[in-house]
């Protein structure tokens, strides 16, 4: 028994001991990754909110410069220059002002000039003099007018009021407004940096506290001209802590799992059975499971705070957009300040939505305030307030719980481990009353495990991560990764372009019972002592182990209608040209011509292995009773070969269902999707549309089909494939 105590300290208490540690951090991580989520929501708010505000002044300036002077009051102009399109001064008011640069002088004033003409909107905020100002720029007569004015500093004082967040705008690199007087008066070079390629709010930190920053773009939406930050204030929706007991009760449920396997250890060494062994490790597994279930829910329960949380934020952020606007704003403008859905109410029936699939929903049944709602299949959060007027605005967004990888996700796969650290355990601890069965159960184990690791971490773990995707809308440029339950499935099956490729892949698999005739007959053909019969079979074989790309590009020049080597030769008969991948109906008849051509070598040496097997005598004999070739071969060669038939059978068919490399290479699916199959399908989904749920719920899908015919053919041929 103290050979088995070894054992015990690495294969139960190690994993159970990584458990803990990895669950609790799997939780700690995701409480953390919440407050950044949220503040980067706020912060993204706050630059929606300026270029809203920069958008929505466009309409109150003049249609020419000319008309300045009566609009100067009303506007709140401070003072303004006029400039012609080459960028030259022309009027200053008043007049004996400091005259105003064009935020970047000559040369920009001539690209904001170019932009007008063009019909863009044209109004941005820069520093002028150290201060921030409004910069609108306006067309009339070959001139350009720059009316500046400052930005009002109760924009700032607003956005704390109504989010609970403070507020900087920095112009460059300097302090030019905030709500706080605390905030730096830099910002560090590096958030800079980060900022110039982003479109969105990221988190950092700045003199000790955490913040969130997005950038603030020109007028072209391009040039990054400032930066607005913000950070949680006194007002700002708060989260609970940790979840402490669920994680000391994963704890002590661990500790009681490392004591009924010692238990356990103690014992087996004495007269108990096998049987008593396995109930008393799935015992052993139940606490943690528990627990872990616990903790996973604790934390979803911490998520759909943050969710809500996010959505308070978005209608507070309303109240800042009508405050701004008292007028009516359209839900969709309304969609693009607070990022997400928007829905306007009317006496209980929708009068304005921001999207069409929210529009179908009942909202007189919704109670005020924050809640959950199924729409179209999906979960939403929604937050149902008063504005403008009498009218109700009702916000909805995707849960972050359903957009984050959750806890109950991680500890699943954990607990995975977990458990065949136990099962590995429990083998040997079964095999402890024999030092035979005990030594046996160790070196297998110990040459199991090194391909067993590799095989979770690198097929399991992908494989499972994929079923998760599979229900989830999980694209790489959006934050938001929302549960969407079998919507995937369900599209899959009204999508046409994915039957179609089904098809496609279905006519390519007809590749394989031709090539297996063709590779016995040339395996059959070889499996002669003749001269030179080694370099034949390495001619033959060498296509399958050179590169497919490279084969690939090798036949589309054979292919080429122009000056390939397929049409020169029909050419001399008198025949062709023919637009091989060109032509829908030819496209895939030329992949499977050249897919014969390279998995001929594969079979023809599994073949030759299995004639190779056959006893001579067997032949001797049948010539003795006087068989010919045919009949030899019908009669001995065949029967024999049924296992190494099947063999290949099974693995070309799979691999006829696995082709992407010679369809992404030489035809890219075209031409009009004639050879799109289903793992360049699933590709193009996954990398070129960034649908990495939908091409995982097609990538299952596969699996599914490649699992059923697998299953088939060893269900109706596996049970013949021994010699008759």
């Amino acid at each position: 028994m103290n050979r088995l105590r070894p054992a015990f300290l690495l294969l139960v208490a190690l994993p159970a001991l990584a458990f803990v540690a990895l669950s609790v951090a799997v939780v700690v991580q995701s409480r953390s990754s919440l407050r950044p989520e949220i503040d980067r929501f706020a912060v993204a708010r706050a630059a929606e909110y300026f270029r809203y505000y920069r958008a929505s002044r466009t309409a109150e300036m003049p249609g020419a410069p000319e008309e300045l002077e009566q609009y100067v009051s009303e506007l709140g102009i401070e003072r303004y220059s006029i400039y012609d399109d080459s960028g030259r001064r022309i009027e200053i008011f008043p007049s004996d002002a400091q005259p105003l640069s064009a935020g970047g002088g000559a040369e920009r004033a001539t690209s904001m000039f170019d932009a007008t003409r063009r019909g863009q909107t044209v109004l941005d905020i820069v520093g002028v003099d150290g201060r921030p100002m409004w910069l609108a720029f306006l067309p009339g007569e070959e001139r350009l007018g720059v009316v500046v004015r400052t930005v009002r500093p109760e924009l700032t004082s607003r956005f704390l009021e109504l989010t609970g967040y403070d507020l900087a705008l920095y112009l460059g690199d300097s302090n030019a407004m905030a709500s706080a007087a605390d905030f730096a008066e830099t910002l560090p070079a590096a958030l800079n940096d980060s900022l110039v390629s982003l479109d969105r709010g990221i988190a950092s930190e700045l003199s000790g506290r955490p913040i969130a920053a997005a950038p603030l773009k020109d007028f072209d939406d391009w040039d990054v001209t400032g930066t607005v930050v913000v950070r949680a204030g006194g007002q700002a929706p708060t989260l609970p802590g940790l979840p402490v007991l669920p994680v000391l009760a994963l704890v002590l449920a661990s500790v009681v799992t490392v004591l009924i396997i010692w238990r356990l250890t103690l014992t087996a060494g004495e007269a108990r059975s096998t049987s008593h062994l396995r109930r008393g490790f799935a015992l052993a597994l139940l606490p943690p499971a528990l627990a872990a279930a616990w903790l996973a829910s604790a934390d979803a329960r911490l998520s759909a705070r943050a969710t809500d949380a996010t959505l308070e934020i978005a209608a507070r952020s309303v109240g800042l957009a009508t405050a701004e606007a008292p007028g009516t704003l359209p839900a969709v403008d309304l969609a693009r300040l607070v990022g997400t859905d928007v829905v306007v109410v009317e006496s209980g029936s929708v009068a304005e939505p921001s999207s069409p699939e929210v529009a179908e929903v009942h909202y007189s049944d919704l109670s005020t305030g924050p809640g959950r709602v199924r729409i179209a299949g999906r979960r939403w959060a929604y937050s149902v307030i008063e504005a403008r007027g009498e009218t109700q605005v009702i916000l909805l967004t995707t849960p972050q719980e359903d957009s984050k990888k959750t806890a109950l996700f991680w500890l699943a796969g954990l607990y995975g481990l977990l458990a065949v650290g136990l099962l590995v355990y429990a083998s040997l601890a079964s095999a402890s009353g024999n030092a035979l069965a005990l030594r046996e159960a160790k070196a297998a184990w110990s040459f199991v495990s090194p391909s067993l690791i590799l095989l979770l971490l690198f097929s399991a773990a992908p494989l499972l991560f994929a079923f998760y995707l599979s229900f989830h809308r999980w694209n790489l440029l959006e934050p938001a990764k929302p549960f969407v339950g079998l919507a995937h499935y369900v599209d899959l099956a009204g999508d046409g372009l994915f039957w179609n490729a089904a098809k496609n892949t279905a006519i390519y698999s007809l590749y394989v019972p031709l090539t297996m005739v063709c590779a016995l007959g040339v395996a059959s053909l070889l499996n002669r002592r003749i001269k030179g019969v080694a370099l034949l079979r390495a001619i033959f074989f060498l296509p399958y182990i050179t590169s497919f790309v490279a084969i690939s590009i090798v036949w589309q020049w054979m292919y080429d209608p122009d000056f390939g080597l397929f049409n020169w030769m029909l050419g001399l008969v008198g025949l062709g040209p023919y637009p091989w991948l060109n032509d829908p109906s030819t496209a895939l008849l030329a992949l499977i011509l050249m897919a014969v051509w390279i998995h001929i070598g594969f079979q023809m040496i599994i073949f030759l292995a299995g004639l190779q097997a056959i006893p001579n005598e067997l032949y001797e004999a049948a010539m003795i009773d006087g068989a010919g070739p045919w009949r030899r071969f019908r009669r001995i060669t065949l029967p024999l070969l049924k296992p190494t038939t099947f063999f290949v059978l099974v693995t070309s068919i799979i691999g006829s269902f696995q082709v992407f490399t010679f369809v992404y290479v030489m035809t890219e699916g075209g031409p009009l999707h004639a050879t799109d199959v289903i793992v360049y399908h699933i590709y193009q989904n996954a990398w070129q549309f960034l649908r990495m749920g939908y091409a995982s719920a097609m990538s299952w899908v596969l699996f599914a089909v490649i699992f059923a015919i697998t299953l088939l053919q060893f269900r109706f041929l596996g049970r013949r494939v021994e010699p008759s």
